[in-house]
C-alpha cells in the first residue's frame, strides 16, 4: 500500500485551496464518522419505530432540497469562505441536541432543533465546498486527486468505527457525542486559511426549479437523483441490518467496519490513477454493474463473515463507480464557468430529491418485503448514475 501511495500520489501537487478544504472535511469526517454508522441505530432506539426515523430523514433532506438555492444566495452575499465557516457552529449544535437526547431529554423538543441546525449547516457548507473544489482542481488529474483525498480520509478513519463501538459499549452515546462536538468544532480552523472567493448565484428561485427539470440538465438530474436513492439505503437501512445481524454488539459492528475500510484504501488509490488514464464513463459503467450486484449479494447476508466479504467486495465496486462519477461531476461543474455554483445547487437538489423519493418508497416496502429486500431498489438505482 505504501508503494502504491508513493508511486501514484506523491507527484500530485495539491493547491492550497484544496488542502485547506479537505483538511477541514477530514477533521469533520473523523468526528462525524464516530457517529455515522451508528446514527440510524441511535435514532431507531430514540424514536422507537423505523417509520419515524425515515420521517426524520425525509424532512431533513426534503427541506434541504428546497433550501439549497437559499444557501447559494447567502453564499453570494457573504462569500464562500464565510459561508463555510458560519456553518460549523450549527453542526456543533446538531450534535449537542443528540447529546441531550442521549441523556433522556424529550425527542419532540430536540428533533426539530436537530433538523433546523443541520439544514443550515448543509445549505451553507456543501454548495460553496463543491464550488470551490471544482475551481481549485485540474481536469487533467482530478480523478487522481479525488481518489488520493478519499484515501487519506479513509486512512485517518480506519480505526474510527471500532473506536466508536468501544466507546458506546463502555461509556454510552453521551461521551461519543462530546468527542464529536470537539472534533467538529476544530474542523473550522483550516477554513480560515482559505483565500476568500465569491460567486454570484444568478438563478431566481423559479429559474432554479425550471432548470432542475429542464431538458438541458435532465441527464445530470436523473443521475444524481438515482445516486440519492442508493445513498439513502446505504446510509439508513444497511447499518440497521448489520446491527440486527450482529445482535446489537456495537464493538463487533465497529470492528468489521474498520476492516472493510482498511481493505478499500489501496483499491481506491489504484482506481483513482486509472480514472485519469482511461475512459471515465467506461470505468464507471463497469463499476456500476459490479456495485449493483453487491446490493443483490447483501440481500442474502446472514453472518458476520458474510457481512465482511460482501462489504469488502461492495467497497471495491463502489470505488470503481464513484471515483470516475465524482470526477465527471466536478468536470461538468468546472466547465460550467460562471455557472459553477448554479450547477452545484442543481446537483444538490437532485441528490436530495432522490433521497426523499427513496424514503417515500421505503415507507411502503419495509412493511411488505422487509429491510434487506430493499437493497434491490438500491441496486437498480446505482445503474442509473451512468446517465451523467
Amino acid at each position: 500500500m505504501a508503494k502504491i501511495f508513493k508511486t501514484l500520489y506523491l507527484r500530485v501537487k495539491l493547491s492550497p485551496g484544496v488542502s485547506a478544504l479537505y483538511s477541514s472535511v477530514i477533521i469533520d469526517q473523523i468526528g462525524s464518522g464516530l457517529v455515522g454508522l451508528f446514527m440510524p441505530v441511535f435514532l431507531l432506539e430514540k424514536f422507537g419505530r423505523i417509520e419515524y426515523v425515515l420521517l426524520y430523514y425525509f424532512l431533513l433532506y426534503g427541506c434541504y432540497a428546497g433550501l439549497a438555492p437559499v444557501g447559494a444566495k447567502i453564499m453570494s452575499i457573504i462569500g464562500l469562505k464565510r459561508a463555510m465557516i458560519l456553518s460549523v457552529p450549527f453542526k456543533v449544535v446538531f450534535y449537542l441536541c443528540l447529546f441531550y437526547l442521549a441523556r433522556g431529554y424529550p425527542i419532540v423538543v430536540f428533533a426539530p432543533l436537530m433538523v433546523a441546525a443541520l439544514e443550515i449547516r448543509l445549505a451553507l457548507f456543501w454548495i460553496p465546498y463543491h464550488t470551490n473544489f471544482a475551481r481549485f482542481t485540474d481536469k487533467r488529474n482530478r480523478g487522481r486527486v479525488i481518489a488520493f483525498l478519499s484515501s487519506v480520509s479513509s486512512l485517518t478513519s480506519i480505526a474510527i468505527p471500532v473506536i466508536a463501538g468501544w466507546v458506546i459499549a463502555n461509556y454510552d452515546f453521551e461521551v461519543l457525542f462530546m468527542l464529536v462536538m470537539l472534533l467538529v468544532g476544530i474542523s473550522v480552523v483550516p477554513l480560515f486559511l482559505l483565500k476568500p472567493t465569491y460567486e454570484k448565484f444568478s438563478f431566481s428561485f423559479g429559474q432554479t426549479w425550471q432548470n432542475l427539470f429542464g431538458r438541458k440538465f435532465r441527464r445530470m438530474f436523473w443521475s444524481n437523483f438515482a445516486d440519492g436513492i442508493e445513498n439513502m439505503i446505504g446510509a439508513i437501512i444497511w447499518p440497521i441490518v448489520i446491527f440486527q445481524l450482529l445482535q446489537g454488539d456495537f464493538l463487533a459492528v465497529g470492528a468489521i467496519s474498520s476492516l472493510i475500510v482498511f481493505f478499500s484504501v489501496a483499491l481506491r488509490m489504484a482506481v483513482g490513477s486509472y480514472t485519469d488514464k482511461f475512459d471515465k464513463r467506461k470505468l464507471m459503467r463497469y463499476g456500476s454493474v459490479l456495485y449493483s450486484l453487491g446490493w443483490l449479494f447483501k440481500v442474502f447476508v446472514v453472518t458476520s463473515f458474510q457481512i465482511f466479504v460482501v462489504s469488502a467486495y461492495h467497497s471495491f465496486a463502489a470505488i470503481m463507480m464513484r471515483t470516475p462519477f465524482d470526477a465527471l461531476m466536478y468536470e461538468k461543474t468546472a466547465d460550467a464557468g460562471h455557472y459553477v455554483d448554479e450547477l452545484t445547487v442543481l446537483r444538490e437538489m437532485a441528490l436530495n430529491l432522490g433521497r426523499c423519493f427513496c424514503i417515500a418508497i421505503l415507507f411502503i416496502l419495509i412493511n411488505l418485503i422487509g429491510l434487506q429486500w430493499t437493497f434491490i431498489l438500491a441496486g437498480i438505482a446505482s445503474l442509473f448514475v451512468n446517465l451523467i
